[in-house]
């Protein structure tokens, strides 16, 4: 749900609170200015490519590439090449500084025929293929998350239209989130799915989606009615609850392994009329994390009560000496107010040092400026998260021994989050085998990241979080590595049972009926036996 750039947002808001109106101009500008200046170096990348190839250079290229470009009508703006001039900086924008790689092909298709002509060619000549939409993938999955792939970037598939019969919308992978939510706004609808709007929907749709509203709507996969899609064979089918709907199967939870898609249609509900935003920020003494234990058992008793409102969504955020505890109430603020959190949460936390900040709004108004500020940074970090259920939580013994591991071992870097993440409510009504998401139990999740803004992850910072995870599964019985497939995590040393739990052999099957080549791989996808 809040993912890397949430866990950035939530924990810089203070300095956005700071700015206020300023934040949004700002963000505004920086907007305009980044997107004025892609545009501007892609135009160069695109024109520099032209002019070699119209004197002759591009007359070495390969039978693959040849293929690429030919199914691209020739146009040298919509395809790229490691040999290509320019190429690091105009087409492959790495989002993990970690995972270096290059891919065989970035290629830019404008509609659903482009895509199968691509995808024809790479099986035809054995090279993987992969689909970019955000670019947000914590291995760099949409650039193949491994060397020699081809990476099919959607961001000109764009389209989206209204369906007023069902009040459905039909749009293309191409949309960012934050793209629905302008759409969205207009015809005063929502859906279920992540707050940081650099976020791609063909990603982030097909893997899960957890949001503010999923405890009240379910997972962004809950919502998907249809998907059109390109098969390893280069097919264009439709996959729904009637047809091909082993394939609706898989590609509600592990779409990377098994097709393309070029269009979703998704069901909307009616937008709250109001929402409650609330944050309170607890801060301590340096070198004293573990006081705050006190008052994570408080919110763990609070958000695992089964008759909670399924209309509270919550985030906890730990960084250095600040503990963060926000999210939304998608109702008034009379009602918000009954909850009566800042005794039931809070009120263990009297004498430390806590600021508040509660605001009303309407729901589309609800945006986290200082989130979109650090949307589009790379860096290099490294991520993993961990599941939570009501049979693994967390006994006070327990999270007085986590907070103090979190206190006294080394972090390798000053740049560290762990966010805990409410979970359940509608997420909890799908039977886990319904769909290839698999962690319909989970109470939350928690997600925890290193950043180093300078160079690779330190090794000191990998064993803060490995470390992390292991001593969590000593103190707390039954906790296994069950993570988010969302929070792609390359050291999990099993990460078929982890992602996709009882769902595995299922989707083995179906990767063997409509990818038995296995077009469709990156280091963490189903295989196809």
């Amino acid at each position: 749900m809040a993912g890397l750039l949430g866990a950035l947002g939530s924990a810089l808001q203070p300095v956005g609170d700071a700015l206020g109106s300023t934040v949004g101009a700002l963000t505004d500008t920086v907007d305009q200015t980044v997107g004025t200046l892609g545009n501007t170096v892609d135009q160069i990348g695109s024109t520099a490519n032209g002019v070699l190839g119209g004197i002759g250079i591009d007359q070495a290229r390969g039978p693959f590439q040849q293929c690429i470009a030919q199914a691209l009508s020739g146009d040298s703006g919509r395809f790229a090449f490691p040999t290509d001039l320019l190429f690091d900086l105009t087409d492959l924008h790495l989002y993990n500084l970690d995972h270096p790689l290059t891919p065989a092909a970035i290629t830019y298709p404008n509609n659903v025929q482009e895509v199968s002509s691509i995808v024809v060619c790479a099986s035809q000549y054995g090279v993987a293929v992969q689909g970019r939409s955000g670019g947000h993938s914590y291995d760099n999955n949409g650039l193949g998350g491994m060397d020699g792939s081809c990476s099919i970037d959607f961001r000109n598939m764009k389209d989206f239209r209204y369906n007023e019969g069902d009040r459905t919308v039909t749009f293309g992978p191409g949309n960012l989130l934050r793209d629905l939510d302008r759409q969205l706004a207009l015809i005063d609808r929502v859906m279920a799915y992540g707050v940081v709007g650099e976020i791609g929907t063909g990603g982030h749709m097909t893997i899960g989606g957890l949001g503010p509203l999923s405890r009240l709507l379910g997972t962004a996969t809950d919502q998907i009615v249809s998907v059109q899609c390109v098969l390893a064979n280069g097919q264009i089918v439709q996959a729904n609850a009637y047809e091909n709907p082993d394939l609706f199967f898989a590609i509600r939870g592990a779409a990377w392994s098994f097709a393309l898609v070029t269009e979703f249609t998704m069901i909307t509900s009616p937008a709250p009329s109001q929402v409650v935003s609330y944050q309170y920020n607890i801060t301590i003494a340096p070198g004293n994390a573990a006081v705050l234990a006190d008052t994570f058992k408080s919110w763990q008793r609070f958000i695992s009560n089964p008759a909670l409102s399924r209309l509270f969504a919550s985030t906890l955020t730990l960084t250095n000496d600040v503990l963060i505890f926000s999210g939304t109430y998608f109702g008034d603020e009379a009602s918000f107010n009954q909850l009566n959190i800042e005794v039931d949460v809070l009120g263990v936390a009297i004498g430390l040092g806590i600021t508040s900040r509660v605001v009303t709004t309407v729901v589309h108004d609800l945006v986290d400026l200082v989130t979109d500020l650090v949307g589009a940074i790379p860096a290099h970090f490294y991520s993993k998260s961990l599941k939570v259920t009501p049979q693994t939580l967390w006994s006070d013994a327990a999270v007085d021994a986590i907070f103090q591991y979190i206190e006294s071992t080394p972090k390798g870097t000053p740049l560290y989050f762990l966010v805990w993440d409410l979970n359940g409510g509608a997420i909890s009504d799908v039977p886990p085998t319904s769909t290839a998401y698999w962690h319909r139990d989970a109470v939350y999740f928690l997600q925890s990241y290193v950043i180093d803004l300078l160079g690779p992850v330190a090794p000191t910072s990998y064993a803060f979080l490995n470390g992390l995870n292991a001593f969590i599964q000593q103190v707390v019985p039954g906790i296994d590595d069950s993570a988010y497939p969302g929070y792609v995590d390359d050291q999990l040393p099993d990460y078929l049972t982890a992602y996709w739990g009882g769902n595995v052999e299922k989707l083995v099957s179906v990767k063997g009926r409509y990818d038995p080549g296995n077009v469709f791989r990156n280091s963490q996808s189903v295989p196809n036996v």
